[in-house]
């Protein structure tokens, strides 16, 4: 059975999205175009992105938005109906607006719609993860675990974004990982901003074995080394499509992995398949 391609982050939205800046709407026909655009990965021509996670375009997220939870989810709902064999869907919540109507609408989507992931990002949403320290972390406690608890009780992932101060510092991921050892924690990015960051993530992820990286932004130097560091058991594709383009994305996953010293790591194709998809196809129950 071949393991398939599983794009970890993209976006759709059928308005525009001009609060992040990203331009023009993105709908789920554009992301199958890209998804099935020609390419040769790992030696097999017109390979497909086999599945995607989608998420709502973030813009639609921020605390200004006008929507309520489930109209900023109505279209990734809709998509995923209507290409259930391709879209897998995301969620993605603003903390600040958690309530029991929200939660109630995340079980529904999970339950009854098949969505597979939830998504927080701090730096959109201007918060600070849980720290250890009482005086400073007891409020973000309150925001933060209904949402991990939530990811506990329906057996999802929590894909977090990472990569800029002074909210998406990768070592915050940390003790949030220690308190809830039993949910999947995704690092999004790979810490991105340069080395750094990365090599926090990569920190985070040695200690904590529920912690896992993805691959968009990431330099390929550091790919090599998430998989030193961590196994490529742990390391997930990711596209962020839009604005990065997944075909770029993808092969500059293969280049790094499979191509020969200096260059690449010379990785066998078996396990980069599982960072391309064999991975999260384990972690999604697919």
């Amino acid at each position: 059975m071949t393991v398939p391609i599983i794009d970890c982050i993209t976006h759709i939205s059928r308005t525009d999205d001009d609060v992040i800046g990203w331009g023009p709407k993105f709908l789920a026909a554009d992301l199958l175009a890209q998804m099935d655009a020609p390419r040769t990965v790992l030696g097999e021509p017109g390979r497909r992105i086999d599945k995607a996670v989608v998420f709502p375009a973030l813009g639609l997220t921020v605390p200004t938005s006008t929507l309520s939870f489930d109209e900023q989810h109505a279209y990734v709902l809709e998509s995923v109906q209507v290409y259930p064999d391709r879209l897998i869907g995301g969620i993605i919540i603003h903390a600040r607006l958690w309530n029991d109507a929200v939660h109630d609408s995340i079980r529904r989507l999970v339950k009854e719609h098949g969505f597979r992931m939830l998504y927080i990002h701090p730096s959109l949403h201007k918060y600070w993860l849980p720290i250890q320290t009482p005086s400073e972390g007891e409020g973000s406690k309150q925001l933060l675990y209904p949402l991990f608890e939530t990811a506990r009780e329906l057996d999802i992932p929590v894909l977090i974004h990472t990569g800029e101060q002074p909210y998406g510092v990768p070592a915050t991921v940390d003790y949030v990982a220690s308190q809830f050892p039993d949910v999947t924690i995704i690092i999004a990015h790979l810490g991105t901003q340069g080395e750094m960051f990365t090599v926090e993530s990569l920190l985070v992820a040695e200690r904590r074995p529920n912690v896992y990286v993805e691959t968009s932004f990431a330099m390929p130097h550091m790919l090599i080394e998430a998989v030193h560091t961590i196994g490529p058991e742990r390391v997930i594709f990711g596209s962020n499509c839009p604005p990065l383009e997944p075909t770029q994305q993808l092969l500059n996953v293969e280049e790094a992995l499979t191509l020969d010293p200096p260059i690449g790591m010379g990785l066998p194709y078996e396990e980069t398949r599982l960072v391309m998809g064999g991975n999260l196809a384990r972690l999604l129950n697919i």
